[in-house]
């Protein structure tokens, strides 16, 4: 079975390889075309967008805590630049944890992640999968090993700084998602490495994960001080609504990614760990050009869910603002950082260069698209 598995995969990423060189000849898509539906429009919904006013002194603070660790990469600035984005009015310290917590995450994914795990020497995978096997183990009590490598290290003093400044009940979930991430994420997950081929659905729930998203969006209380109590959700009729929205928000971030990422993973890395290949490999008599319309109405029905949900949130707390002031208050700060959240995932990866090239199927990574689109 694997063997057939293998077969079935090159052939696949090489179908998708030499229509991409044929394609990209003759067309170029506008991912922001491609997301949009209805009366919804992106540059609308992010034109109130900002990223965090003191991005330019956090960069350097960061890099001088990754270089104390060894594990500053050159290009980090360009992917640490995301917490910037997302989180616009943490305050300072707080920011700081948040953007320590991404180089982190960087590195782990740019020297053992998911797209790097297979080309790695046998002596080096198992040097990463013991650091991911006891980073992927943290919990609240943030435990160290006696061999733990620096990376680990900065980690636990990342970590720690959030531990200090949240509830206890909110850092131990936040810690199990964030570890749980690690754990999934910074290994092999091609088809291959699992024996088997996922169903895009299957796929979307493995990529919520190994994107770090379910995380990312717990930080939106950490960032804004305004931390959901989830009793009173229930009693407000607002729970469930609020854990649709919070998993909307997290498959807008790595879906779309998926696209903005699919020519430096599929194309240039050979990876099958993307949403536009795990869409090729279950409909094999797609083209490509059909497989990206099907990625991007995965993304738009994302995006829908979320401003549907937003809408129906904000109507229930008009109901309880007079009765609740302060909760709702709390609420309303909450889904304004969820918003930016959703507003970020697209901004940010416009701006970044970790996905620009000379040349791009997508108008949006070319280099000569401007900063923020």
């Amino acid at each position: 079975m694997p063997k057939e598995i293998n077969t079935t995969v090159a052939e696949v990423l090489q179908r998708i390889q030499e229509e991409y060189a044929v394609l990209s000849q003759t067309t170029t898509f506008s991912l922001q075309a491609l997301f949009n539906f209805g009366d919804f429009r992106l540059e609308s919904f992010c034109s109130s967008y900002y990223p965090h006013p003191q991005s330019a002194e956090l960069t350097g603070l960061v890099q001088a805590f990754g270089e104390r660790y060894g594990i500053w990469l050159d290009n980090a600035r360009y992917y640490i630049s995301c917490a910037l984005f997302l989180y616009p009015n943490a305050s300072f310290d707080k920011m700081l944890a948040m953007v320590q917590n991404c180089a982190v995450d960087y590195y782990l994914n740019d020297t053992m992640g998911r797209e790097i795990f297979a080309h790695l020497t046998p002596a080096q995978q198992h040097k990463a999968a013991a650091i991911i096997d006891r980073m992927g183990l943290v919990d609240e009590q943030l435990y160290l090993s006696p061999d733990a490598e620096p990376v680990e290290h900065a980690n636990y003093e990342m970590l720690a700084s959030i531990r200090d400044t949240s509830p206890a009940a909110w850092f131990r979930e936040f810690v199990h998602f964030y570890s749980y991430h690690i754990a999934v994420t910074h290994k092999d997950n091609n088809a291959a490495a699992l024996g088997r081929i996922p169903t895009v659905e299957e796929y979307i729930e493995m990529r919520n994960h190994t994107s770090g998203m379910p995380h990312i969006v717990l930080l939106v209380e950490y960032s804004e001080g305004a931390f959901l109590d989830w009793d009173q959700l229930e009693a407000f009729g607002m729970a469930a609504r609020m854990r649709k929205i919070h998993r909307a928000a997290a498959l807008i971030g790595c879906l779309m990614n998926d696209l903005f990422s699919f020519e430096k993973e599929v194309i240039k890395n050979n990876t099958d760990a993307n949403l536009l290949a795990s869409i090729a490999l279950n409909h094999p008599s797609f083209s490509l050009t059909q497989v990206i319309h099907y990625g991007a109405r995965i993304v738009r029905e994302q995006l829908r869910d979320f401003m549907m949900h937003m809408e129906e949130l904000q109507f229930y707390c008009s109901l309880y603002e007079a009765s609740a002031p302060e909760a709702i208050a709390n609420l309303r700060r909450h889904l304004a950082g969820l918003d930016r959240v959703a507003q970020a995932s697209w901004a940010w990866q416009v701006y970044t260069r970790r996905y620009k090239k000379s040349f791009s199927i997508w108008e949006e990574t070319q280099l000569a698209t401007p900063a923020m689109a």
